[in-house]
């Protein structure tokens, strides 16, 4: 079956509502690795507010305990993060990352399986990012 609207507020509306209900964590970063969009999944993983995600990076987000242990002194990542790797357009697009993360003051290992897209809007380059959390399942 293909889809097909009249208008492109209808394609639009839908690509919304498919994103905002999808069960896996869905977030959109700019070229600076700042989250410009998230869903309710992506909200419920790192269980933060809206405050605490918009406009900031996923390890300070997440808490990645690695931040700042190797930083460069440019951009105060870890020098070897495989996430900012992934965020920043190379050829990687998948990604398996077992990491701790200090979340609600406790430290917590997540397996995560994360995929990223390059995607084009209004002429900005971003990365389309769904990260599926594996954790229980280990």
């Amino acid at each position: 079956m293909r889809l097909e609207f009249q208008r492109i507020e209808e394609a639009n509306d839908l690509l919304n509502q498919i994103i905002e209900h999808h069960p896996q964590a869905i977030f959109l970063t700019d070229h600076n690795f700042k989250v410009k969009y998230f869903n309710k999944a992506f909200q419920k993983l790192t269980k933060s507010d809206k405050g605490d995600i918009l406009e900031h990076e996923f390890c300070e987000i997440m808490g990645c305990t690695q931040r700042d242990k190797i930083p460069d002194s440019e951009s105060n990542f870890c020098k070897h993060c495989q996430m900012r790797d992934l965020l920043s357009g190379s050829n990687l697009s998948e990604l398996v990352l077992i990491r701790d993360f200090y979340i609600h003051n406790k430290i917590v290992t997540k397996h995560l399986h994360i995929d990223a897209h390059r995607v084009i809007m209004r002429g900005q380059k971003y990365r389309l990012v769904v990260i599926d959390d594996r954790t229980q399942k280990h």
